[in-house]
């Protein structure tokens, strides 16, 4: 019998090596994609505000990326607007711009064959305990936030509740109250 015990906490033990391991995976691997989001939305704001893309726009990139990308989810033109939104939800506090109209932020191009245009942009500088949030939810969890909210107080709450509560989207839209 003791030996059954030994083995259920070695078994407590590795499983929540595993469950810590996956969530910091997890943790890292949304933070890149709402990096990359971000970009995307910054790439897609400076064409689409100052005129250099016209209507529909958005609508024939979406669908040359699938046509291109067979497969790749995500990137819808009303996911491609909510990237837009995001990054301009965030932007004007992080991002002031150069009088040449570019970002001043630190960036890093996304690869060399041309696609230099859309530049790694660093996700909003925030607090430590609000960055960990930040990045712990997910982009949809941060369009639903976006969506219904009217101040960056309320932004930055909805943010900090999501991440300590560990909200569903659905749980998350309930605790709004929409």
């Amino acid at each position: 019998m003791a030996e059954l015990a030994n083995y259920s906490e070695a078994v407590r033990a590795i499983k929540s090596a595993i469950l810590r391991s996956q969530y910091e995976a997890a943790k890292s691997v949304n933070a890149r994609q709402l990096a990359l989001y971000y970009s995307i939305g910054g790439y897609i704001s400076q064409n689409s505000r100052a005129g250099q893309w016209g209507t529909g726009a958005i609508d024939a990139i979406s669908a040359q990326l699938q046509k291109e990308l067979p497969g790749l989810r995500g990137f819808s033109a009303t996911n491609l607007k909510n990237m837009r939104l995001f990054f301009e939800a965030w932007a004007p506090a992080v991002l002031p711009l150069t009088p040449n109209g570019n970002s001043s932020v630190a960036t890093d191009e996304l690869g060399s064959d041309g696609a230099g245009e859309i530049r790694h942009l660093q996700l909003p500088n925030l607090d430590e305990s609000l960055s960990k949030a930040f990045i712990t939810i997910g982009f949809t969890h941060h369009i639903t936030i976006l969506s219904g909210t009217t101040t960056r107080d309320e932004l930055l709450f909805y943010i900090r509740e999501c991440a300590r509560n560990h909200y569903s989207v659905a749980a998350l839209k309930r605790a709004r109250g929409r």
